[in-house]
């Protein structure tokens, strides 16, 4: 039986995921921050290789670069794998640079 990709509304932002990538579009600020980490969270407790894809956000400011930090932090303690893309999206990389948090970014490979 073929997956079907699932998909999270939130205004603005929008999570689908398929086969443990979740693609994260929209604005990722401290409102929507929250619901991302939160849903995402749910995961970390699993032995799912969790990805998440920020290449098609289209704007994000230190609460939700933060928030990225925060997961990133949270699945090193529990001993998950947890990979974050976005090098390429150029709002992604200059948040995180801000708050010195670059290295979280893996490779822009799933």
């Amino acid at each position: 039986m073929k997956n079907k990709p699932t998909k999270f509304y939130i205004m603005p932002l929008q999570i689908t995921e398929a086969r443990g990538i979740f693609c994260v579009h929209g604005t990722l600020n401290s409102s929507s921050a929250t619901i991302l980490s939160r849903h995402i969270g749910r995961y970390l407790g699993s032995d799912r290789r969790i990805v998440i894809n920020l290449d098609r956000i289209t704007s994000i400011d230190v609460n939700g670069a933060s928030a990225l930090q925060e997961l990133y932090d949270n699945a090193a303690k529990r001993n998950r794998q947890l990979t974050i893309l976005g090098k390429t999206n150029e709002s992604v990389f200059s948040s995180l640079q801000k708050i010195n948090s670059t290295y979280i970014l893996g490779a822009n490979q799933a």
